[in-house]
């Protein structure tokens, strides 16, 4: 409640059991079967600074009662993804943000990608609205991971530009971002950082026998339109869901112009990005039961996609620009189980399990041309079939030490074909245990050690194609890996950090054996099998304030990375038939340096007023040529100027950019930019159901623009001005 006034629709979370509801029309909320024990219960709502209690929970029941102050200024976010437990982003070590459903469906773009690129640190590879991929402090691919529920999405995203995460964006219900190396809980490919992409694909019971989403979005942009229903059956402490949905976009809206093909330098006048449609479907089903000894459950999805790739559009001179357009069909099917026992024993306090199976295939269709026109015959597919598993023990708190012994194991097949597949077929295992442990110092004062062994093997085994038959290697890699982290809290207000990681990534199949064109970088990758692990080197201190009127936060960052492994033009070609010469793009390793820093301040000056500023920057460098690593963003900076409370919104915001001119290898430079999005919307309240109704207009003044990070950026600019329209449904 605020005031002493009732606030419907507030969202009630426990953090120790990830427990979710949300408040009746009376500003009521009530978890059932709730384990003995102490918790952590956070509430939060649009408008109003969230709030956080302590209960103690006996056989009998706990009442507790919050008053929320209002405040334009966003709330501190509870953070699942950066430790064993639950936590505001207050309590991390590193640095960590989270967005909820509804701050993504305020943020600009389609993809989930996109919607977390206003975060510091965060930036976007685009190649249109289907192939994007987070970029985290200047890395991606490989040293970012994408996760889903905490677990491996089992798809190919990272191994090559064009391909897509296959994660519907409207089934997001939360998306935690974790900067800089996080491999102790989640493994290799955390060099970077990773992006957690929490779903309700298994449902939590609710005291309403019916609850749920109704997402309804349009973007005139790409003429795309978007639906997603998301219901939940509760029956005691059971829960039934039954999810679906879908999004159909055209070509993707350019200012209108002639634009110059950087290869035959012919001229094309285009007002849409050629071959950057996008459709999907997801249909999926869930179950759980809630009970004293906590829950357990079980999901299951089917993802279908089908979408285009940008290039040079097909043309009347098929001799001297041939097109380079391309197009990738891809179905993802999966089965997910959680579980979460309180064990309350004199040792252990919980155990989770958590675990899925991803079948994932994708074909790929490239233009090219014959006598005839247009054929497929080079069309490459990738099937994997991956099982991730996680298991955590947590102890009691002994002492002044909690914390957790958790395993990890990841097994996954991977089979490539067509007429010129990238790589041979491959098996991978990785397998790891962990050790978590925190120890309080003081009442303001805690303390992070934890260390992780990993095993990784990759076996190459025979392909039916000629440059891989007779292939059959086996890669062992093992490493040991740890962290070290310290939280001090000056004041109620003031807190700082310091975290220091050391990280470590195998080699992929790819980079060890690649050998075959790839269409959106128009080159011929060629992979190196004498390619070693990638180490890394981490360290970042944050200081963060959160006052009444002013929040902020300031961190300084430097991952010092050995055997860095990326690919690099070295003057030589080959030649493809029916493709042309392509120059070869070589697998190689060295040594790299990123430094850079992030900060963020968010002024209330006037009631439901705010103003939020960001900025962000990262120099990356080859140690041992002292030259810039390609790819890397530009300094970015970000103004936003919004009013809200908990019925009205409205925002206006300058993205800027500036110039890149530290260019890498395969590099051009890049022009600044800044570009106005603003918006606005409405909540209403029906009962217990609430209406969020929100209109927003990315890039106000159709400014032609070009971002550093596009493979495509010197012949096509990003997206023209768009007017995004999205209706949510809350039951």
């Amino acid at each position: 409640m605020s005031e002493g006034k009732p606030l419907p629709g507030a969202t009630v979370r426990i953090a120790e059991l990830n427990r979710i509801t949300r408040t009746d029309a009376k500003g009521e909320f009530e978890f059932a079967k709730i384990p003995n024990g102490t918790y952590k219960v956070f509430a939060s709502i649009i408008g109003y600074a969230s709030g956080m209690s302590i209960v103690q929970v006996s056989d009998t029941s706990a009442t507790m009662t919050f008053n929320l102050r209002t405040s334009a200024i966003e709330a501190e976010e509870v953070i699942v993804s950066a430790s064993p437990y639950a936590g505001t982003s207050g309590d991390q070590y590193q640095s960590a943000e989270s967005k909820s459903s509804q701050d993504l469906h305020e943020s600009a773009g389609s993809s989930f990608a996109e919607k977390i690129s206003d975060l510091p640190g965060v930036t976007v590879r685009y190649m249109g609205s289907a192939a994007t991929r987070p970029i985290l402090r200047g890395l991606s691919e490989n040293e970012v991971l994408v996760l889903e529920n905490g677990l491996r999405t089992g798809d190919v995203a990272t191994f090559d530009p064009a391909h897509a995460t296959p994660i519907e964006a409207e089934s997001i219900s939360q998306i935690d971002v974790v900067r800089g190396p996080a491999s102790i809980m989640f493994g290799p490919n955390t060099i970077g950082g990773l992006v957690n992409v929490i779903t309700n694909t298994i449902p939590v019971a609710s005291e309403n026998p019916f609850s749920g989403t109704i997402s309804l979005s349009g973007n005139s942009v790409s003429d795309e339109y978007t639906g997603f229903f998301n219901g939940v059956y509760s029956n005691g402490g059971h829960a039934l869901s039954i999810s679906g949905g879908g999004l159909h976009s055209q070509d993707i809206k350019i200012p209108e112009g002639t634009y110059i093909d950087p290869a035959s330098g012919a001229p094309f006048n285009l007002s849409r990005m050629p071959q950057t449609f996008n459709h999907t479907q997801e249909i999926g089903a869930g179950y759980s039961y809630q009970g004293d000894f906590g829950m357990i459950g079980i999901g299951a999805k089917d993802y279908e996609m089908n979408y285009g790739i940008p290039g040079v559009p097909p043309n009347s001179d098929w001799a001297d620009v041939p097109p380079s357009t391309s197009r990738i069909t891809l179905s993802k099917k999966s089965l997910e189980f959680r579980s979460l026992f309180v064990v309350g024993s004199k040792l252990l306090k919980q155990i989770r399990l958590n675990a899925n199976y991803t079948d994932y295939l994708h074909s790929e269709f490239p233009t090219s041309q014959d006598s005839s026109g247009v054929h497929d015959e080079l069309a490459n597919s990738h099937h994997k079939k991956e099982i991730n598993a996680t298991l955590q023990f947590q102890h009691q708190q002994f002492g002044n030490f909690q914390g957790t012994i958790g395993l990890w194991a990841n097994v996954e097949n991977y089979v490539i074909g067509g007429g010129m597949p990238l790589g041979p077929n491959s098996t991978t295992t990785g397998l790891a245990g962990y050790i978590f442990e925190e120890y309080f110092a003081g009442e303001n004062t805690k303390l992070q050690v934890a260390l992780r062994y990993d095993y990784n093997q990759i076996h190459a085994s025979n392909s039916t194609d000629s440059a891989f038959i007779g292939v059959d290697q086996t890669r062992t890699s093992n490493a040991l890996t740890g962290s070290v982290g310290l939280i001090q809290k000056f004041s109620t207000e003031i807190t700082s950090s310091l975290s220091i990681s050391r990280s470590f990534r195998a080699p992929t199949v790819q980079e060890l054996f690649a050998r075959g064109f790839d269409a959106p970088s128009n080159s011929y990758f060629i992979g190196d099998s004498t390619l070693t692990p990638e180490t890394a080197l981490g360290i970042e201190a944050s200081l963060k304030g959160n006052f009444t009127n002013v929040s902020f936060e300031l961190t300084p960052y430097v991952n010092l990375i050995t055997n860095f492994i990326y690919p690099f033009l070295t003057g030589d070609s080959t030649i493809v038939a029916g493709v042309g010469t392509l120059a070869n793009r070589h697998f190689a390793a060295t040594n790299a340096r990123l430094l850079g820093f992030e900060a963020s301040a968010n002024y209330q000056f006037a009631d439901y007023l705010a103003l939020r500023a960001s900025i962000d920057y990262v120099d990356a460098e080859d140690t041992k040529a002292n030259v810039p690593l390609p790819k890397i963003p530009p300094m970015r900076g970000l103004l936003r100027l919004s009013y809200q409370n908990n019925i009205y919104a409205a925002l206006v915001e300058w993205r800027l950019a500036s110039k890149q001119d530290k260019l890498g290898d395969g590099d051009t430079p890049t022009a600044g930019y800044g570009i106005v999005n603003i918006g606005g919307g409405v909540r209403l309240f029906q009962g217990s159901v609430i209406h969020n109704i929100t209109l927003h207009i990315d890039n106000l003044f159709n400014q032609l623009y070009r971002d550093h990070l596009s493979f495509v950026k010197d012949f096509l600019p990003q997206p023209a001005r768009g007017a995004r329209l999205h209706y949510d449904i809350i039951f």
